[in-house]
């Protein structure tokens, strides 16, 4: 008997993208839940960021330093781990409140692992699938995996 796979269609173009936005009231309901008001989101387009302050593609949110600001992050999933290893970096540094919206596969992950058996983070899983904005517009689909907000938060004192 065939093995059978967990998706059994083949993927779109689009699937492959890292242009997704995240939609707006998720971002809001994610921030009043958590009690986080992020100033700075590192990795968006122009017209897509959450903050008013933000990192395009070309400015890299990977080369700076994210300082004293609280972070959103809805990174490229290409980039999932370099996203997580310099928060956690920068979190440790810089003692700054960070979230970040990741697929469920990446949660399993080895380099999150490491993070959450020091304790940095926690994730907290978002219930249903993503629909995530187009080019302004919710994709005609919701998202094919479940995701997770790992929260980084500032320490006390």
């Amino acid at each position: 008997m065939p093995k059978q796979q967990l998706h059994q269609k083949q993927r779109s173009e689009a699937s492959h993208s890292d242009e997704y936005e995240t939609p707006h009231t998720l971002y809001e309901d994610i921030c009043n839940h958590f009690r986080i008001y992020p100033e700075l989101d590192v990795c968006a387009e122009y017209g897509m960021n959450k903050c008013f302050k933000f990192f395009s593609p070309a400015e890299d949110g990977l080369a700076h330093n994210w300082k004293h600001w609280s972070v959103w992050c809805n990174p490229p999933h290409s980039k999932t781990k370099e996203f997580a290893l310099h928060a956690d970096s920068q979190w440790t540094e810089n003692n700054i409140n960070i979230m970040m919206l990741v697929p469920a596969n990446a949660i399993c992950a080895h380099y999150f692992s490491d993070i959450f058996n020091k304790k940095h983070a926690k994730y907290y899983r978002v219930a249903g699938r993503i629909r995530f904005l187009v080019d302004g517009k919710p994709s005609p689909h919701p998202s094919r995996n479940a995701y997770f907000v790992v929260v980084w938060r500032k320490r006390n004192g």
